[in-house]
């Protein structure tokens, strides 16, 4: 009877065992479904198709207020480092697969990818301020194809506020000056084949904020939803790797929008400066490459003859073993759209184009110095609120000290008042005392003078 007693208990143990083994969040090497990814962001946003990155997510959401790794979440250190936690329902999945980037419409899109992450960004850290940014397409640890990140993209806060998520995160026009006050942290975090940027270390972070720093641990939820935590966890939900899934068939339900959902200029360095500091420059060659590329394939055809839609959206920064983009285009991809022959402009339209793209681009040079001398007017007004903020706590120093040597003068004061009455005191006491010794003797002369009359009738 005890022995059948023991042995459910013994399987249920097992179980137990296993099912806690597997919930952590781990790097496999096995791929995750894309399809995961079509159906269930499909009821949060609008799937496109891009001319050169497949299929692209955009969110239901404010693209006014919104910005990857900024709105609605904060930062949490783990086992791999600073770990991104999203309060969205759907944040489970772009901001921990895949990359993001600016559309035509200066909104943000979301290309996926298979390999999990902390968070896909890259960090910078000076002047009392750390700064983040969304890792852009082709971008992984040491590897940018070439893609450099625009100066718009970063976040900056005050060290001591990283893990404060309803503290202030400055982007946009101070970033010119936050820029040039930073340098790249290029911590990074290797966990079997997997490579991650984890931003600045544990023991930095304690002494910038003067406070301990908890590390979580991030446990996998069984079904899609909002990451939380939960005392010295994290639950957040990954999607299970199958080993030898097929991606190829994968595709969105719908589709709102086919064709150049992403512009050129965004899949190159029109951003200006290279400023990441991992990127390599070399790679612009690449990208130049990659676009003479794709103009000998896409001319003929339809996208819906397609056997591999999605070959595009794989291995963006995990993997070290990925192929070059400019490898991707020899597969037998087609574009939609595209007219087997153009017409040829005359020579007027062309010369009109050129004089056309050159005020467009010295307009965008205007307006990019335009934004870095508001940056750098912003950051030198930071800088001298800081140091009337400082000039005001010496001051408020002084002002204590001289309160200080008041209280310490009272003090003294009142203490020799209170000597001086003591002393007074006590010669009066002594006073007192001599009046009675005087009293005493007066009544013992008229005692005995007394006794001498009484004496001398008595004779």
């Amino acid at each position: 009877m005890k022995n059948m007693i023991k042995l459910p208990v013994i399987v249920l143990g097992l179980l137990l065992l296993l099912t806690g083994t597997t919930q952590k969040v781990m790097a496999q090497d096995d791929e995750v479904s894309m399809q995961t990814f079509y159906d269930e962001l499909s009821p949060y946003g609008s799937w496109n198709q891009d001319s050169q990155y497949g299929y692209v997510w955009r969110p239901n959401v404010d693209q006014r207020d919104f910005r990857p790794y900024y709105s609605n979440g904060h930062w949490a250190m783990t086992e791999y480092g600073n770990t991104w936690v999203s309060d969205y329902d759907w944040g489970w999945a772009p901001f921990h697969y895949g990359r993001w980037v600016t559309d035509r419409y200066n909104q943000w899109v979301w290309i996926p990818d298979t390999t999990w992450g902390p968070a896909w960004v890259n960090w910078r850290s000076g002047g009392g301020y750390y700064g983040w940014a969304p890792l852009g397409p082709g971008s992984g640890v040491n590897v940018s194809i070439g893609f450099n990140i625009p100066d718009f993209w970063w976040v900056f806060t005050p060290q001591a506020n990283i893990y404060i998520d309803r503290f202030p995160r400055y982007y946009s026009n101070r970033n010119y000056g936050y820029l040039g006050q930073t340098v790249i942290i290029n911590n990074v975090y290797v966990r079997g084949n997997r490579s991650y940027y984890s931003g600045p270390r544990r023991d930095e972070i304690r002494r910038v904020t003067n406070r301990d720093v908890r590390i979580y641990n991030i446990d996998r939820s069984n079904r899609p939803g909002r990451s939380y935590v939960s005392n010295n966890s994290i639950h957040m939900y990954n999607p299970r790797p199958n080993r030898g899934v097929d991606n190829r068939n994968a595709a969105p339900r719908s589709i709102a929008q086919r064709g150049d959902v992403i512009r050129p200029g965004d899949r190159s360095d029109r951003f200006g400066d290279n400023r990441n500091g991992v990127q390599n420059r070399n790679d612009q060659n690449r990208s130049d490459q990659n676009r003479n590329d794709q103009n000998r394939f896409g001319n003929n055809g339809d996208r819906n003859n397609d056997q591999n839609p999605n070959a595009r959206n794989r291995n963006f920064g995990g993997d070290q073993n990925r192929t070059d983009r400019s490898d991707r285009g020899q597969g037998d991809v087609q574009r939609v759209g595209a007219p087997q022959q153009r017409p040829e402009r005359s020579s007027d339209d062309q010369q009109r184009m050129q004089v056309q793209n050159q005020e467009r681009q010295q307009r965008q040079d205007q307006m990019q110095q335009r934004q870095r001398d508001m940056g750098q007017r912003t950051a030198d007004q930071d800088q001298q609120a800081q140091r009337q903020q400082q000039m005001q706590q010496r001051q408020q120093a002084d002002r204590s000290q001289e309160q200080m040597q008041q209280r310490q003068q009272q003090m003294q004061q009142q203490s020799q008042e209170r000597q001086q009455r003591q002393q007074a005191d006590r010669s009066q006491e002594q006073m007192q005392q001599r009046q009675q010794q005087m009293q005493q003797r007066q009544e013992q002369q008229n005692q005995q003078n007394q006794q001498r009359q009484q004496q001398a009738q008595q004779q």
